[in-house]
């Protein structure tokens, strides 16, 4: 490795007319990959794992760190131990924290050349190193300060001296396996999937090395079980305790294909050119050429950690991500492309060139990752509360987001803490009370929002303030501006006043039950009494409804309830044929306070759909929306209201697929940033 760098700048000319301008080729590529991770290096912003990662930093010892530090977090203690020591001696600058990382990904690229030099050619090897320079996984993570793209520079640095051990094993064996111990041991200590695949790699070197150095191999490999056992420890401590991951959802059938779309960007021009490389390689390929083993060692590197991930995650505990499957990713390229020839060295560029633009236009037009990654929600929050209170006199405030995080950009920027926190509402009630109050005395209100607030909270506002003026959307948060005045709204699916004895979609209405002696609006509303459990159902296409999935599906129902009421749930579900894809319920209870009974007021429950977070990868959906009366209780109903209201098209739109995304406005334009 450090003699080619060397040879890189040699000057003799014979190198610069045969060696050199491949390896301008190569320099190009690292020089791309320097600029898409360094563009505005100074406003990369933090993330909210980077920031729980530095939040657990301030202890004032080494055993502190491990206890409090390390062991609650479920990663292995390296990278932790790294940023524990960094910020000591450089502090916390965004930019300082990412700099280690920035060049973890960057020289990720130049190690997976040489690597695929090593195995195949020049032109795999420009091609894969191309690939890994441009897309926006690699980017991202080369701009996070977390375990992923770190391990990915110390499995490349492992598999490189692994390779050297394996294909010339003869050539200072020690030396290389000095290096892969060590770069082992650093995989081990950055992330337990990075650990797996150093496993997976060592397992492979006992059936491919030469039968003479077998015995030392396996030396070497005891050495990184010996250099693992202080961390043992940590490790079972994690895995009785379930992980970091266990939040997560388990994953779908399709997740290995979304996976792989994500590497190439989400776009089928990336895809497209792929597919030009392989049957490329193919129609030039002889059996001679093909390496079946290499093939299948390098098939299973790729696919053995996802499928361990998978069914782990279905069947113990979940922790399957994109971010886990970094380390054995590049492999897929050598399984893609290893078949093709070496070609000469305009050919390289012309490969090279296109794979770099197609890349480059799609992380920057299509997957606008400098405006999602850079617009970091829990600064726009605050930042866009900012700007409201500077247009609208008469406005309140209220602010869902990460306290500790905030008071970080609060203190940076002196943003104005002039709102009210949405924890500090127990529940829907209290926050109810909060609107009431203000709606008396303010024409606006401002809520910014992470990923993860209640989707009630809008329809509750909305019962205070009916309009939403603006919508500032972000990878990870929402902000709006809500009016009182009611403006006209067309995204209503269906309207039941029951003033009409049948609606199309609708069960059937007991005309019995259509009382005309109390209602909300109109002339009648609707008994539901104890011998009723359920209503008239609504019933209808899903796909007749929705055309983005980031939408929000908003019911709400008037209901005027008695002096006693137990178990009155707002339900909707989805399904498909026989299986139920989602089911969600609201209990009346959460918007009865009180006063509700005593003063016989009718009062509005609302039941919300966040689809974004609704796995719908299903043929023939059906909406299904009711109330069941499970206590057997007598109350009335009266505007049954299923509205469609927009959603945030790049809430998770930094790994996933972004769809009729509305651009929000430069951070400049939000604050004095």
């Amino acid at each position: 490795m450090f003699n080619y760098i060397k040879n890189l700048f040699v000057n003799s000319k014979m190198k610069m007319r045969i060696k050199l301008t491949n390896n301008a080729i190569l320099i190009l590529i690292i020089l791309v990959a320097g600029i898409l991770r360094l563009y505005h290096l100074f406003e990369i912003p933090y993330t909210y794992d980077e920031f729980s990662a530095l939040f657990r930093t301030h202890f004032n010892s080494f055993s502190e760190l491990i206890e409090k530090g390390v062991k609650i977090d479920g990663h292995p203690a390296g990278i932790q131990v790294l940023l524990y020591y960094w910020t000591k001696l450089w502090g916390y600058s965004e930019w300082i924290v990412k700099l280690p990382f920035i060049i973890s990904g960057i020289l990720s690229v130049f190690i997976v050349y040489l690597i695929a030099r090593k195995w195949y050619n020049e032109t795999v090897a420009l091609i894969s190193a191309s690939f890994l320079a441009s897309i926006q996984y690699t980017i991202i993570y080369s701009q996070i300060a977390r375990p992923y793209i770190s391990g990915l520079f110390f499995s490349l640095l492992m598999v490189y001296f692994w390779t050297n051990i394996m294909l010339t094993t003869h050539k200072r064996f020690y030396i290389n396996s000095l290096f892969f111990i060590i770069s082992s041991s650093l995989c081990t200590y950055n992330h337990h999937f990075s650990l797996l695949f150093a496993v997976i790699v060592s397992l492979s070197g006992l059936f491919y090395i030469n039968r003479q150095y077998l015995t030392k191999y396996i030396i070497s490999c005891v050495f990184i079980i010996i250099l693992y056992i202080p961390h043992i420890r940590i490790f079972l401590y994690q895995l009785h305790v379930g992980g970091v991951e266990g939040w997560l959802g388990k994953p779908h059938n399709d997740f290995l294909i979304n996976y792989i779309s994500y590497l190439f960007n989400f776009t089928a021009i990336s895809c497209g050119l792929s597919v030009s490389l392989i049957l490329f390689g193919i129609f030039n390929i002889t059996k001679k050429d093909l390496k079946a083993g290499q093939f299948i060692m390098f098939a299973s590197w790729f696919f053995l950690p996802f499928l361990i991930g998978f069914f782990y995650s279905i069947y113990v505990n979940s922790i399957l991500q994109y971010s886990v499957l970094m380390f054995s990713f590049p492999f897929l390229y050598f399984i893609l492309f290893g078949h093709i020839k070496p070609q000469n060295v305009k050919i390289n560029l012309i490969i090279v060139l296109a794979v770099l633009s197609i890349n480059i236009f799609s992380v920057i037009k299509e997957r606008k990752h400098y405006i999602l990654f850079y617009n970091s929600p829990f600064t726009q929050i605050l930042a866009d509360h900012q700007k409201a209170e500077s247009l609208h006199d008469d406005i309140a405030s209220v602010i869902d987001s990460n306290k500790k995080i905030s008071d970080y950009y609060i203190r940076k920027y002196h943003f104005d803490t002039n709102f009210t926190w949405f924890d500090s509402f127990l529940n829907e009630k209290e926050f109810i009370s909060y609107l009431e109050k203000q709606s008396k005395l303010c024409n606006y209100l401002y809520l910014g929002c992470l990923s993860s607030n209640n989707p009630l909270t809008v329809p509750i506002i909305r019962d205070y303030y009916p309009t939403i003026e603006l919508q500032n959307d972000y990878a990870g948060g929402t902000t709006y501006i809500f009016s009182k005045s009611n403006k006209k709204d067309n995204n209503i699916i269906e309207y039941q006043d029951f003033e009409l004895k049948d609606k199309k979609y609708w069960s059937s209405l007991d005309n019995n039950k259509l009382i005309d002696t109390i209602y909300f609006s109109g002339k009648t509303s609707y008994l539901i009494d104890d011998n009723t459990e359920f209503s008239p159902i609504y019933s209808r296409s899903f796909d007749e409804i929705i055309k983005n999935k980031n939408n929000f599906i908003d019911i709400s129902v008037r209901a005027y309830l008695p002096d006693n009421y137990d178990e009155i749930i707002l339900v909707a579900s989805l399904d498909s044929k026989d299986k139920n894809v989602f089911w969600g319920g609201v209990p009346f209870d959460k918007f009865i306070d009180s006063t509700t009974t005593k003063n016989n007021k009718w009062i509005s429950v609302h039941h919300s759909m966040k689809l974004s977070d609704i796995y719908l990868n299903y043929h023939d959906i059906q909406l299904k929306v009711y109330i069941w009366n499970k206590g057997k209780n007598h109350f009335f109903i009266d505007d049954f209201t299923i509205e469609l209201r927009n959603g945030n098209p790049v809430i998770y739109g930094l790994n996933e697929k972004i769809m009729n995304m509305r651009t929000p406005p430069p951070a400049d334009e939000h604050s004095n940033i």
